[in-house]
Formats: structure tokens, C-alpha cells, sequence
């Protein structure tokens, strides 16, 4: 597609230097109205927001030179390090955002080719009390990795083919979503004994759960069901609010703590920001890109990060202390980018599954 005309070469197309005939001024003016109009339909708001600031650096994850199929990213501020479950290549790996220095654990099940997140290898984890737990779609297991000696500790058969893993600390317990069967699976865990046990009770709903963020300081893990948001109570495992998200495809969720907002992302392209303090009253929305899936959030500089599968874009929302969102800028990522995290350096992780690398971008805004 050819770049659109600027300002100045419509003012020069419209109205010529030597513009005598003043009956065709009302019709050059409308003309020019017209295509200013045009311009502003194809190229919208957000999309002239694009920060030259926001350059991407890539981290070359090994083995991944025939690509990785990515699916979640999570930073544990605990270990200081951002956790990269590597699909296929059977190792999950943790990257040092001040140094980039990567370490790998492995003990996961592999393959020779490239495969999409959920049908190979291990596509989420998480970290506690000095492990990382982590979900292996080849051996169906909950598998947990002692940070200690880096060695499979234990390991639980999943009843179900897994997509999200959380480590509920309050509780010693590990959550993992099983969209296909509509379920949340819950194991207990002993750090003492390294015991992994199946809970007496899953929590069963009727559409979803997607994605998966848990909130200490209210004792509340979110999760998408559809056309909802609902908020499951930790310590009894029951849904104790549901409420319209308003999307046609729901996505990713992230959260700030302390302040209360819950943020969804809608894959038709859409951010919202709910007040959990208010009765999950909706604050604002933003359209944005479309296709996100994996949202994060720095609290810190309270900024929210997006990516489009579709436009190949990473987009920075600045969030107001009223819960109001703003485009702050954007860049260029990988077509297939659905998942993003930030870290305590402000730096912002994106995904790149066909080259099998990580896209790194500097949050100067």
C-alpha cells in the first residue's frame, strides 16, 4: 500500500498556486475537506500514535531457530526473571532482564518440529516458594521443578488438556484451567514433603475460563467465562461475581493490585478497565488493535500493554488514576504475537513464534 499523502502535498494537489477563478474555490476547499476526511478513515487515532521511542531488541531463545510456539509469559518478582515456557524444545526458560542472561530447566517432554503452544511441550508456568510449576501437554502432567537443584520434583497427572498454570501461595495450591473441559483444576502442595495432590473439588463452569489472574489482597482469582468476567473466591473455590465484559471474544486479563482494576482485553480489539472496589463498575474502554490475547501491566509507571496478532503491533496504554485509558504509543512486533509481560526493569517481552525469539522494547513513555 502506497503511504497516505501529508498535509502539504493535499494542500499543494488541492488548491494551486495560482488559484484566479474564484468560483472554484468553494469546490476546492470541499475537495479538500474531503480528503482530509479520507485520510483521517484510514489511518485512525491510535495508529498515528506510534512512538519512534519504542525500539525492539531480540532475544534469541536456543533451539528455537525453527520457531517456538508461545502461548504465556509471566515475570516472577520473587526470582527477578522473566519464565519462558519454550513449546517443543522442552525447556522452560529464565531470562534476567538486567543482564539477559538466560538460564534453562528442563525435564519436559520435546519434540523435533515446531508446533502450535497447546499441542506441544510446556506452554505455561508459574513460580512459588522456590519452584517453578509448569503444565507438559505431551505427558499431560502438572510437573513442579525445585529451583534448588533444578530437578523434576514432582510431577501430578492433569485430567485435562491444560492452558493456564498459577501457583496460589495463600493456599499452597496450583491452578490450572482446562478451557475444552470447562473446568479449573486445583492441586495442593507441600513444599516439606514435595507433594502434589489433586483437590477433592474442581471448580466446573459453564463457558470458558480464560485466562487466569489471582489477587491476594482480596482473597479473588478473575477469569473470563464468555461474555463475563467473574471473580472465584480462593480459599472456598466458589464464583462469587459475574459481570458483563462486553466482548465478543473474550481474552487476556491483568490486574493492578492495589488500586483495583481488572483489565480485560476483547480479541475483536478493545481494552477495558474494571473497578473491583466499586462492584466491578466499568471505568472506560479503548479500542486498539485487533487481535490481542496475553495482556500485562506495569504498576509502576501504570501503563498496559497489548499486541495484535493481526496488525503485527505492540500498543502502550497510559491507565489515570480515575481508571481512564490512553494510547500512548506504539510499535512493530511479529504477526503471530499474542502474549506480552513486563518486568521490574521496564522493559516490555513480547513474543515472536516463528523466529523463535523474544522482542524486547524499552518502556520509555
Amino acid at each position: 500500500m502506497s503511504p497516505p499523502m501529508s498535509f502539504r502535498n493535499i494542500t499543494n494537489y488541492v488548491i494551486p498556486a495560482k488559484a484566479g477563478i474564484q468560483t472554484c474555490r468553494k469546490d476546492q476547499i470541499m475537495v479538500f475537506f474531503l480528503i482530509l476526511m479520507f485520510v483521517a478513515m484510514i489511518n485512525p487515532v491510535f495508529a498515528q500514535s506510534s512512538s519512534s521511542s519504542l525500539k525492539a531488541t531480540a532475544v534469541s531463545i536456543p533451539g528455537g531457530e525453527g520457531g517456538i510456539g508461545f502461548d504465556d509469559l509471566v515475570f516472577s518478582s520473587e526470582l527477578h526473571k522473566v519464565l519462558v515456557p519454550a513449546g517443543h524444545t522442552g525447556k522452560l526458560y529464565l531470562i534476567d532482564p538486567a543482564s539477559f542472561a538466560i538460564v534453562s530447566l528442563g525435564g519436559f517432554s520435546s519434540s523435533a518440529a515446531m508446533q502450535k503452544g497447546h499441542e506441544a511441550g510446556i506452554s505455561s508456568a508459574d513460580e512459588g516458594e522456590g519452584f517453578i510449576f509448569a503444565v507438559d501437554h505431551g505427558k499431560q502432567k502438572l510437573v513442579a521443578v525445585d529451583l534448588k537443584s533444578g530437578a523434576v520434583a514432582v510431577s501430578a497427572d492433569l485430567a485435562g488438556d491444560a492452558d493456564y498454570v498459577r501457583y496460589v501461595g495463600v493456599n499452597h495450591e496450583i491452578w490450572v484451567t482446562e478451557p475444552h473441559d470447562k473446568r479449573i483444576e486445583t492441586f495442593s502442595f507441600s513444599v516439606a514433603n514435595h507433594s502434589m495432590s489433586r483437590a477433592a473439588m474442581m471448580m466446573f463452569v459453564n463457558d470458558g475460563p480464560e485466562s487466569l489472574v489471582i489477587d491476594p489482597l482480596r482473597g479473588r482469582a478473575y477469569t473470563n467465562l464468555g461474555p463475563q468476567a467473574a471473580a472465584i473466591d480462593i480459599k472456598s473455590h466458589a464464583v462469587v461475581g459475574k459481570w458483563p465484559n462486553e466482548c465478543e471474544k473474550s481474552r487476556g486479563d491483568a490486574l493492578d493490585e492495589q488500586r483495583g482494576f481488572l483489565f480485560v482485553s476483547c480479541g475483536e480489539g478493545k481494552a477495558e478497565v474494571f473497578d473491583l472496589n466499586q462492584n466491578n463498575k466499568k471505568l472506560s474502554e479503548l479500542a486498539t488493535d485487533p487481535g490481542p490475547d496475553v495482556i500485562s501491566y506495569n504498576a509502576k509507571l501504570s501503563h498496559l500493554y497489548f499486541t495484535s496478532s493481526k496488525n503485527a503491533t505492540l500498543s502502550v496504554l497510559g491507565v489515570s488514576a480515575k481508571g481512564v485509558l490512553s494510547l500512548l504509543g506504539q510499535a512493530q512486533a511479529d504477526n503471530r504475537a499474542h502474549c506480552v509481560v513486563s518486568d521490574d526493569q521496564n522493559n516490555i517481552w513480547v513474543c515472536d513464534p516463528p523466529h523463535g525469539q523474544l522482542l524486547r522494547y524499552k518502556d520509555s513513555l
